[in-house]
């Protein structure tokens, strides 16, 4: 009998193997991708949804890895995960490969068998969103446990936190994360007992305009913004601007409109408007620049004197070049380049004339604006003879980005802005 056990294992394994031969396959997946399952010791299990697969065109097979807790089986067909667990096993992630022996893509389970101990409350909800914090869950009491250590999987949305000795989630999420059951084990070194908690993280709700922007003079009254509407802030709404403004301008709390007059130059910047009724908010972008009014004293050099070719070097997913006759004047710059890498990096090229030869512009203000995310700003100083000069970015969030590029005169005048057209990173 056990010759028979064991070659029929030695089978089994041959046969995940030669599944397993498959090429994982960018355009190959199966959905969904994780999914969660808690159980008792001597209760069926609710089955796991059946996977749908995409990009694998042939007869599909699926497996799992490591070997499931006894009891619970994988239909090699569905995907499925049934069975009445018959030990008990603490929270650990599972992977299902689906393949049709050429192309193959894999999901993850995490399963969590608890033997005769319990834990109370059974299962919690959690709803929040980004940037408020959570109301903390209730801390968890067992049975049939001694000294014991909570854990958590799969992983947490980030800036939540879980306490190993309370089993009690709190902090405030810096991410959105869609509805996710997550399990929860305590274990005593002997035992286990297991948990729910389903948690759904929201993003913060965005105003309309979504952005507006502003390019003042001082000592001349600015064009008012629009009215702001959030419809998800329901009760009365108090809004607040961050950064401060320049001087001169201010914020009408009721309504977010930005009025005044300026009375300083200021580089431009973007400023965060946020409304609020003391439960929900929602966030809109301002983008103010303030100038002198007197213009300044220029040098107008030829449109080529000096000029050389921005390159930016490397592989790069999108680019935008920029002719010196798209730019807002001859002497603001002789042209420019944006590039974006496939690791989430944008550069952003300016070729120059030099301040020997441009005399107007002694250093740009480089701005990269994420569309309903803030912005990074980098500052560049010209050379007094020709060049290119670089910024910058690393490690970006996905999304649609644009950059705004201040040309700055000696004494921090803006003597012209360029903004490019939206693009994608990521």
């Amino acid at each position: 009998m056990k010759r028979i056990f064991l070659v029929s294992t030695l089978l089994a394994s041959l046969f995940v193997v030669q599944l397993g031969s498959g090429v994982a396959s960018a355009n190959a997946q199966i959905t969904p991708t994780a999914q969660s399952v808690s159980g008792v010791v001597g209760s069926a299990i609710t089955a796991t949804t059946a996977y749908t697969a995409t990009g694998i065109s042939g007869t599909k097979v699926f497996v799992i890895s490591p070997s499931l807790p006894g009891g619970l089986s994988i239909n090699t067909a569905t995907g499925v995960v049934s069975g009445t667990p018959t030990e008990a096993s603490v929270a650990a992630n599972y992977t299902v490969t689906v393949s049709d022996g050429a192309t193959s893509a894999t999901a993850t389970i995490t399963i969590a068998v608890s033997g005769t101990a319990t834990l109370s409350p059974g299962t919690q909800t959690v709803t929040g969103r980004v940037g408020a914090p959570i109301t903390a869950t209730t801390a968890l009491t067992s049975t049939g446990l001694g000294t014991k250590f909570f854990s958590i999987a799969p992983a947490l949305p980030a800036g939540l936190t879980f306490s190993s000795a309370t089993g009690v989630l709190s902090g405030t999420a810096t991410a959105a994360k869609a509805a996710t059951t997550y399990v929860v084990t305590a274990a005593d070194g002997t035992n286990y007992a297991v948990a729910t908690m389903r948690v759904t993280i929201a993003a913060v709700p965005v105003m309309t305009p979504a952005t507006q922007s502003i390019s003042g003079l001082i000592g001349t009254a600015i064009a008012a913004t629009s009215a702001f509407a959030a419809p998800t802030v329901t009760g009365t709404k108090t809004f607040s601007v961050s950064p401060a403004l320049p001087a001169g301008l201010s914020l009408n709390t009721a309504t977010g409109v930005v009025s005044g007059t300026p009375t300083a130059v200021t580089a431009q910047a973007t400023h965060v408007v946020t409304a609020t009724d003391g439960t929900n908010f929602a966030t809109s972008s301002l983008s103010v620049v303030v100038n002198s009014t007197t213009a300044p004293t220029t040098t107008v050099p030829s449109t080529s004197q000096g000029c050389v070719t921005p390159n930016i070097g490397g592989r790069l997913a999108n680019t935008i070049n920029v002719a010196s006759a798209s730019l807002p004047l001859s002497q603001f710059a002789c042209s420019m380049r944006i590039g974006v890498r496939p690791a989430k990096t944008v550069v952003v090229a300016i070729a120059h004339q030099g301040t020997t030869v441009n005399r107007a512009v002694a250093r740009y203000s480089v701005v990269l604006t994420r569309v309903n995310g803030g912005s990074i700003t980098r500052a560049l100083t010209m050379a007094t003879t020709p060049g290119v000069l670089r910024a910058n970015y690393q490690r970006l969030i996905s999304g649609t980005w644009s950059v705004t590029v201040v040309a700055l005169s000696a004494d921090g005048t803006a003597v012209g802005t360029y903004t490019s057209e939206a693009f994608r990173v990521g």
